[in-house]
C-alpha cells in the first residue's frame, strides 16, 4: 500500500473533520471552515500531517510545541485519527513517528499525549510510556460542551 505523509492544507479540511468525528463527538459547521483554518495555520507552534491513500486522506495527527518558561520545548501530540477501513495498517502510527520526528527536529525534549484506557497498548507499542495521569474540564456554555 503506496502512503504519502503530507503537510495538512485547507483542501483537506473536509476530509480531516470526518476522521475527527471518530474520536469526538464535536464538528464545527462547514461554513466555518475557512475562518477557522485560516486561524489555525497562523499558529507556528503547530505541525499537522495527513497520510493519504489513491487521493483519500486515511490518517491525520498534529502536534503542538510548546516553549516553556525555562526555555526547553514539549510536544503535544492531538488528534491521531486514522479511516475506520484502514485500521491496523500502521497509519496510526506512522503518523505519531512522524510527529515526533517533527518535535525532535523542534528540539524538544519530551512529547506527551493524553488517551483513553483502550488506547494505551497502540500508544506502548509506538514507544511512549505511561507517565502520571491526565485531567480535564469542558468549557461549558448553556447546556452544551464546547
Amino acid at each position: 500500500m503506496k502512503l504519502e505523509i503530507k503537510k495538512t492544507e485547507y483542501k483537506h479540511m473536509s476530509e480531516v473533520i470526518q476522521l475527527l468525528k471518530g474520536i469526538s463527538p464535536y464538528f464545527p459547521q462547514e461554513d466555518t471552515y475557512e475562518s477557522i483554518w485560516k486561524s489555525f495555520v497562523g499558529q507556528a507552534n503547530i505541525h499537522t500531517r495527513v497520510i493519504i491513500y489513491k487521493g483519500l486522506v486515511v490518517g491525520y495527527g498534529a502536534i503542538i510545541v510548546e516553549t516553556k518558561i525555562r526555555g526547553n520545548k514539549l510536544g503535544h501530540i492531538e488528534d491521531i485519527a486514522s479511516h475506520k477501513d484502514f485500521r491496523n495498517q500502521g497509519i496510526g502510527a506512522t503518523i505519531v513517528n512522524t510527529l515526533f520526528e517533527i518535535a525532535s527536529a523542534q528540539g524538544c525534549y519530551k512529547v506527551v499525549l493524553q488517551c483513553n484506557p483502550n488506547q494505551l497498548g497502540f500508544y506502548e507499542k509506538c514507544l511512549f510510556k505511561t507517565g502520571g495521569y491526565a485531567m480535564k474540564k469542558f468549557a461549558v456554555k448553556g447546556n452544551d460542551i464546547i
